[in-house]
């Protein structure tokens, strides 16, 4: 059993096994690491703009918030005549980053006896919040 051309043919399979592949190649490894890091970058990039929108909605949120109690406050003082108190110190200022700013001012232009009251709240870093959230109201003498 020992021919040569018994010798020929597991000589010839011994080659063939040999050439097979097994794994990959350096080539396919580095090309597939780069699209894999591409892909990570690119999720990490997504997440991050996305919890920065998250962030800025939040603070423009409790802008509002803090306009809306300003302005409820100035619908429920207790006496017109004092209304320009509001616009004191002790009612408005800075809290969790944000600055309040209260304007009350007198229209009594012809028989009009009017105030108008102008709420503005901005981020303290402009860079959080760029446009400020801005309330007006009008109160009329009851």
């Amino acid at each position: 059993m020992n021919t040569p051309r018994n010798r020929r043919l597991v000589t010839d399979r011994c080659r063939r096994a040999s050439n097979t592949r097994h794994g990959f190649t350096l080539i396919e490894t580095v090309l597939a690491m780069t699209i894999l890091s591409a892909i990570v970058l690119m999720i990490g990039l997504g997440t991050s703009q996305l919890q920065r929108a998250v962030g800025d909605a939040g603070i423009r949120s409790r802008a509002h918030a803090r306009a809306d109690m300003q302005v409820g406050l100035a619908r429920t003082w207790p006496t017109w005549s004092t209304l320009e108190r509001l616009s004191a110190s002790n009612y408005n200022g800075l809290a969790d980053g944000l600055r309040t700013t209260t304007v009350v001012t007198a229209d009594t232009t012809g028989r009009r006896r009017i105030k108008r009251v102008r709420v503005t709240v901005e981020a303290v870093p402009a860079s959080l919040m760029p446009s400020p959230v801005v309330r007006n109201i009008s109160i009329a003498i009851p």
